[in-house]
């Protein structure tokens, strides 16, 4: 029996700095929200997200290809990157049951 561990094809470098929103679908409707969920990364691992409302503040970390957060006092969320680069991150959350593409480009 072999295992290996499978490296991060995405770096937690690539994150830092603040997204916004330009794409939100619901996969099995192709339904889109106009929600606002504005992220930002820092270099020490902290992360915030600006609902509009209410903001969500905490850590984060990168694992294969998952985002993990976990909210300060709450459970360890995850969502599937689907893609990062220089300029646009994607992923893929389960939100209520339902799967849901992000599409979020960097802000600053």
């Amino acid at each position: 029996l072999f295992v290996s561990c499978k490296s991060n094809n995405y770096q937690e470098t690539d994150l830092h700095g603040s997204w916004k929103v330009v794409n939100w679908e619901i996969i099995s409707s192709g339904q889109e929200r106009n929600n606002q969920m504005d992220m930002s990364f820092e270099e020490n691992g902290s992360y915030t997200v600006d609902y509009g409302s209410e903001k969500e503040v905490g850590e984060y970390w990168i694992a294969n290809d998952f985002l993990h957060t976990t909210e300060t006092d709450q459970a360890e969320k995850k969502v599937k990157i689907l893609g990062l680069s220089q300029d646009t991150l994607s992923f893929q959350m389960n939100r209520g049951g339902e799967l849901e593409n992000v599409i979020l480009v960097r802000s600053k």
